[in-house]
Order: structure tokens, then C-alpha cells, then sequence
């Protein structure tokens, strides 16, 4: 009997001391990141003689473990998502850098300039507030493009990291799998522990998926199937330069232990924290950059074209005021052939630029061209096909149908059909443009033509709005502008004959047209006339058969205000395309402060998307996390309240010995 009780109470003994030792453990390791709240079971030995074999575990719900994973991902995009987005909300609210208040700040003195048109201090302040909004286009974009340079430079590092995480996973499967699956050799739990911390650091990177092995090896993956984790092996991540464009990371898998064996990535669904910088760039920066570059371009052009329809202070026909980039494409490094492409804006087609890039792909007879979304993916139903016998040549919306997207390509060298080239004329367009004169006489703020009627003119009609829409060399020839002032074989002379007609002749009395009317309504004489010497007006009231009216170059009339006040009227006109699928000119316009201002709206809607999307990741995975702390986090409460349990049956079995001892005592007594 007292045989039995010793072993009773020595394998009570030995129970609560492993018991004592895995409660110490716990509250040891309470602070120790990663660490996993264990416990001790045992089995009772049979016939009642004491605890059997005990076994340490770790208390971990898988379920609640691959929760806040995901969890984990989704906040840590979030939360790197706005990070980023608010450095740029930030930027784009600040007053200061406001490309609206440039904008007003410039019409606002080709107002004050309207009203005294021959003073030359009024243009001096158009030119300085011309170059101040260059500035501030040329600042915002720079500032962007330094986001987006710190955004490859962050996914260099943590890309590092990623790739650190993924080493530190397999070399622990390795130390795993190592003591195997039997009961004779345990695989130490701070090995487990260990693991698990490392995948969800690498959870905190990108989303990730696990499963187990039957060697006891964990294997990763990330969300779109892509394995990181394999086998005796891993992936390493790669950042690399984009294709074509250098500047825009793509991200690759490697085998570590096979350099040749590639794998692409979706990056559209990688999430984690280089995810969350992936959707800044896509969603915010690079639409950011488009539109601050479509917005330069079509405001420049816009005014070139305009200013060139007025007439200067020095009595000529007025030219551009500011010079537009030219830019290169990007071939893809598939390409078989040596062609090249470089683009620039069409003159006065600004409006037929839509803020987005292009893939050209040369194809058998020509080439197509396609807009391409903020994911780099080809717009549905975008394509303009443009056929091309022979290289090198130069396209443009004459050839496209009369639109090729405000585009003038220049395509060189020998291209082979198939090659394919991107196209991002927005991307620097901000930072290059530059004024293409100093001197404020360039200012044209004349109308370059004017009508008179003659004094003896029994009628009542005049002439009304007076357009001019082409200052370059007459479509028609002999008749139309010249340069650098005058219009060939001015002025012409045009004379009401009756019968609603009208006949224009030139400074030698050579009959130019005939207008003939078929009611008393003479809008755009010239063009029912079939003349087009590039500007066009209408004649109001009743004329007299013999009522003349000359219509002339604008000699001396340096006070004129007419074409400042078309220059002026930009500023509401309707000239930046919103997408490339509506017709340029179309209602789906808008104006140069309204595009400013849907491109400020958009970077504060995002950001404040993700400030929401940040807050309700942080609220989910703090409810995972307490979720999952309650089943493997260390409760100081509970260990000390085991501590205190674990002391006193540790007590008893040592009575237990205690008891057997004084029977095995007495039996001795009893037999002497």
C-alpha cells in the first residue's frame, strides 16, 4: 500500500511541478512578442496509480490565426494607403499651391489689360502672372513626382523586408520539419512561436494564405495563388524596373534556389502595406499627374491658339505665347523592331486631350492607338486605327477621323508590326512647359481685321459678330491673311446687288464671291459665299441695293480689346476633355478651374475613403486581435490564479509522500 501511495504522490509531484514550470513559463513571457500562451494536460495511469504522461501545447485557434492575418493586411493597406494620400491632400489644399487662384490671378489681369489695350505696363503683368502659374504647374508636379519617387523607394524596402520574412519562414520550416511528426522527438514550441510571428509580419507586407504540410511545414502564398513558401524552398520578391517605363516598379517572384524560375504578380490584389502603395500610386498619384499635365496643356494651347487669331502692338498677327513639350513613348523590351516614338499636342487641339496614357501598337498597314485607364489597362472601345504606307512618318487627326486624341506622333527608325509603345504625353507636361516670349507687345489683344460701312449706305445694316478662326495662310489661294501683317489683295469690298445677295471683290476689282441669301437672314456671309479667308460675320438690319462695306486689315488699332476679350472668355470656355470615349467639344467638358477643381475633389475623396477604410480596419482587427488574445494571449489573472492552484496540489501530493513514508515507517515497527 505505502508502495502505491509513493508513486502516486511522486507522479503528482512531477505533474505539478510541469504544471508550476508551464504557469511560470507564461507569466515569464507575458511581454514576449509572439509568444503563445501554453498549457500542460495529462492522462491518468491505469488502475489508479497516479498521473500519467503529461503533454505541452500551445493554446491557438487556426481559424482565429488566419482572421487576423487578413485582418492584419487589410488595415496595414489602409493605413499605408492614407499615409501617402494625406502627404498629397495636404498638398493640393494648400492654399499657396492652388493652381485656381493662378488661373483667376492671370485672367484677371488680361481684364485690366482689356480695358487700356495700347498700355504696355497692363500686358508686362500678363507675362509675370503667365510665368507665375507656370510655377506653380511646374511646383505641384515636381512635388508629385517626389512622391513618387519615395513610393519605389519604400517598395525597394519593403520588398527587403518582405523578402526577410520569407527566408525567416522557410528556414524555420526547415528546423521544423526537421524533428518530424512522432511523439518521440516534440518540436519545440518557441519554433512554432516563432514561425507565426514571422508570417504575420509578412501578413503585415502583403495578403497571405497558408497551408500545412505533412512534414509540419507552413506554406505561404499570397492572396492570388502565387506561392512565397514552398516546399524545402521560397520566393524571393522583386522589385524591378517597369516595362517600358523605367520609372514605375513592377514586382516579380524569384526562386531563391533557381534564379531562372519567374513567377508575374497581380499587383491589383497583392494588399499589405506594398499593396497600399501600389493603390496610392494607381488610384491617386498617377491620375494626380495626368490631370495636372492635361490641365497645362489644354490652358497653353488654348491661349496660343487664341492669341494667334489677335493681332500684337506691333501691328502683327500674333503668335504662341507659351512652347509646348515634346515627349518620347516608351517601347516595350518585347519589341522586334528599331522604331521609336515621339508625341507632341496638335496646335489647338488641346481640347481633344483626355487625361490619360496610350499604347500604340504597330500593326500590318498602320498603327492603333489606345487610352489606357489608371490600372494600365486598355480602354473598351478607345481605338484609333491610322493607316501608314511607310516609315518614318508623322500622324494626326487628319488622319484619324479628325481625332486622334489632340495627339501629333512621330514615328522613326524601322518598327515591325506587333511592336508596342506607351505613351504618356501628361507625365512631365507641367513641369516643361515654358513662356515662348517675354516681351509684353506679343500679347495680342486686337482683332486683326475690321469692317466699316460707307457713310452714303442708304440701308440700316451693319456688321455683327465679327469671328476670326484661322490666321495662317488662306485655304483659298490669293485671299486670306498674310505675314506677317495684311491680307492678300486687301481690303475687299463686298456690295448688296438685291435679291439677298452679296458680292466681294478685291482691292484690284477682281470679284472674290458671291453670297446669295435665300431669306433677309445673312449669317456667316462668307461661308454661304463658299469663301473662307479664315474669319466669318453676319450682317444685321435692311440694306439698299449699292451698300457697301469694306472689310480690311486692323491697321493702327492697337486700342482694340476685341480678341483680349476672346482671351479673357477662356477662362469659363468649356476646353478640357473629361474622357477619351466623349467627342472632343462635346458637353462632357468642363473649364480650367472646374478641372482643377474635380482633380482636387478626387485626391480629397480618396483620402477620405481611406481615412474611413482605415478606421474600420483598425476597429476589425482590434476585435480579431482580442478575439484571438483571449484564447492565446497570457492572462496575468488566470496564471496567477493557476500559480496559486498549482502551489497547493503541489503541496498535497507532497503529503501524499509524506503519508506514504510514515505507513512504510510503521509497517517497519510492526515487524521488529
Amino acid at each position: 500500500m505505502s508502495d502505491n501511495l509513493l508513486r502516486i504522490g511522486t507522479s503528482a509531484i512531477l505533474a505539478n511541478s510541469s504544471l508550476l514550470n508551464t504557469t511560470s513559463n507564461n507569466i515569464a513571457n507575458i511581454n514576449t512578442e509572439g509568444y503563445t500562451r501554453q498549457r500542460t494536460e495529462f492522462e491518468s495511469q491505469i488502475l489508479g496509480l497516479g498521473v500519467g504522461r503529461g503533454t505541452t501545447e500551445r493554446l491557438v485557434s487556426e481559424f482565429t490565426q488566419k482572421q487576423l492575418r487578413r485582418d492584419t493586411s487589410n488595415y496595414s493597406f489602409a493605413q499605408q494607403y492614407v499615409t501617402e494620400a494625406n502627404r498629397v491632400d495636404a498638398l493640393f489644399s494648400n492654399p499657396a499651391n492652388s493652381i485656381a487662384t493662378g488661373v483667376n490671378d492671370l485672367f484677371k489681369q488680361f481684364q485690366i489689360a482689356n480695358n487700356e489695350p495700347a498700355t504696355l505696363a497692363n500686358r508686362q503683368l500678363i507675362i509675370g502672372s503667365s510665368q507665375a502659374l507656370l510655377d506653380k504647374f511646374n511646383t505641384l508636379s515636381s512635388l508629385v513626382l517626389d512622391q513618387d519617387n519615395f513610393v519605389n523607394q519604400q517598395l525597394d524596402i519593403y520588398t527587403s523586408e518582405t523578402n526577410g520574412y520569407i527566408k525567416q519562414i522557410a528556414d524555420l520550416n526547415l528546423q521544423i520539419a526537421s524533428f518530424g511528426t512522432g511523439a518521440s522527438r516534440p518540436i519545440p514550441l518557441d519554433l512554432l512561436d516563432k514561425r507565426d510571428l514571422a508570417i504575420k509580419n509578412l501578413s503585415e507586407m502583403v495578403d497571405i494564405r497558408t497551408l500545412d504540410a505533412e512534414n509540419g511545414e507552413k506554406l505561404v502564398f499570397l492572396a492570388t495563388g502565387q506561392s512565397l513558401v514552398v516546399e524545402r524552398g521560397d520566393f524571393n520578391l522583386m522589385s524591378l524596373r517597369g516595362d517600358p517605363d523605367p520609372t514605375q516598379r513592377e514586382l516579380k517572384l524569384q526562386l531563391s534556389t533557381k534564379k531562372t524560375v519567374e513567377r508575374d504578380i497581380d499587383i491589383e490584389a497583392v494588399g499589405g502595406k506594398i499593396g497600399g502603395l501600389l493603390a496610392f500610386r494607381e488610384e491617386i498619384l498617377v491620375p494626380t499627374q495626368n490631370r495636372l499635365g492635361q490641365l497645362a496643356l489644354s490652358m497653353t494651347d488654348a491661349m496660343n491658339k487664341q492669341n494667334s487669331l489677335g493681332m500684337n502692338l506691333n501691328g502683327e498677327i500674333g503668335g504662341n505665347l507659351f512652347t509646348l513639350p515634346t515627349s518620347n513613348g516608351f517601347a516595350f523590351t518585347s519589341n522586334a523592331g528599331t522604331g521609336s516614338v515621339s508625341m507632341t499636342l496638335e496646335p489647338g487641339k488641346g481640347d481633344s486631350l483626355p487625361p490619360n496614357d496610350f499604347l500604340l501598337t504597330v500593326e500590318a498597314g498602320g498603327v492603333r492607338l489606345q487610352a489606357l485607364d489608371a490600372k494600365g489597362k486598355v480602354i473598351a472601345g478607345s481605338d484609333k486605327v491610322v493607316p501608314i504606307a511607310t516609315y518614318p512618318a508623322t500622324i494626326n487627326s487628319s488622319d484619324a477621323l479628325g481625332d486622334l486624341y489632340g495627339l501629333e506622333i512621330t514615328l522613326n527608325g524601322a518598327p515591325a508590326i506587333g511592336d508596342k509603345f506607351e505613351l504618356k504625353p501628361l507625365n512631365e507636361a507641367s513641369r516643361t512647359i515654358q513662356l515662348a516670349t517675354t516681351r509684353p507687345e506679343d500679347i495680342a489683344l486686337a482683332s486683326p481685321v475690321r469692317t466699316e460701312f460707307t457713310v452714303t449706305n442708304l440701308g440700316n445694316s451693319q456688321v455683327e459678330g465679327l469671328k476670326v478662326t484661322n490666321t495662317t495662310p488662306a485655304v483659298l489661294p490669293n485671299y486670306g491673311f498674310d505675314t506677317p501683317a495684311g491680307l492678300t489683295n486687301g481690303p475687299w469690298t463686298m456690295t448688296y446687288t438685291g435679291a439677298d445677295t452679296f458680292e466681294i471683290i478685291d482691292n484690284i476689282g477682281n470679284p472674290i464671291a458671291t453670297a446669295t441669301f435665300g431669306s433677309n437672314q445673312y449669317q456667316n456671309v462668307f461661308a454661304q459665299a463658299g469663301f473662307a479667308p479664315g474669319f466669318d460675320f453676319s450682317i444685321t438690319g435692311i440694306p439698299a441695293v449699292g451698300d457697301t462695306f469694306t472689310i480690311g486689315f486692323n491697321d493702327g488699332g492697337f486700342n482694340d480689346n476685341r480678341n483680349g476679350l476672346q482671351l479673357s472668355a477662356l477662362q469659363t470656355a468649356k476646353t478640357t476633355r473629361l474622357n477619351p470615349l466623349s467627342a472632343p467639344n462635346s458637353a462632357n467638358a468642363v473649364n480650367f478651374n472646374q478641372t482643377y477643381a474635380d482633380m482636387v475633389s478626387l485626391i480629397g475623396e480618396r483620402t477620405s475613403q481611406g481615412r474611413n477604410n482605415e478606421a474600420s480596419g483598425k476597429a476589425l482587427l482590434d476585435q480579431t486581435t482580442a478575439w484571438y488574445e483571449s484564447l492565446s494571449g497570457v492572462s496575468l489573472d488566470e496564471e496567477a490564479s493557476n500559480l496559486v492552484r498549482f502551489q497547493q496540489t503541489y503541496a498535497a501530493a507532497a503529503k501524499i509522500i509524506s503519508t506514504s513514508q510514515t505507513v512504510f515507517d510503521t509497517l517497519l515497527s510492526a515487524v521488529r
